[in-house]
């Protein structure tokens, strides 16, 4: 692995390497190459297209372009790109799946027990509207 930046805290596992064990870090993670056995950081990890893992991931969001079989639990937004293939369990508070995705895994939304302030009430739903085409 390969850390390019150190200001940027991304450490990267490039095409054609691969590593079998456990990594824990607070620092992004990018996968382009093959990775077996368990991922957790308070960052970010990415999946490239030629990076495939197998194991676990535990991440605060995560953007898959590459394959991942296994369990991930995702803190915040989980995006699968068009490339990207997901199997296994899934837990996320936010899933983006673009079309040609492939997603073959049982998954739930995280329970936040509380109220999004993002989500507005709409309390004068048959008030009158302005009609559009």
């Amino acid at each position: 692995m390969k850390n390019y930046n150190n200001s940027a805290s991304c450490c990267i596992l490039e095409k054609d390497s691969s590593f079998k064990g456990e990594f824990k870090s607070e620092c992004d993670f990018r996968v382009d190459g093959n990775f077996e056995g368990s991922i957790e950081t308070n960052g970010k990890v990415v999946i490239g297209k030629n990076g495939r893992i197998e194991g676990t991931v535990v991440c605060s969001s995560a953007d898959i372009e590459g394959a991942i079989n296994g369990t991930i639990h995702v803190e915040d937004l989980l995006s699968i790109r068009s490339t990207g293939e997901v199997t296994g369990d899934v837990v996320m508070s936010k899933l983006v799946v673009e079309s040609g995705a492939i997603f073959n895994a049982k998954s739930s939304m995280k329970d936040e027990n509380a109220e999004d302030s993002s989500i507005k009430n709409i309390s004068n739903f048959k008030e009158a509207r302005e009609k559009t085409a």
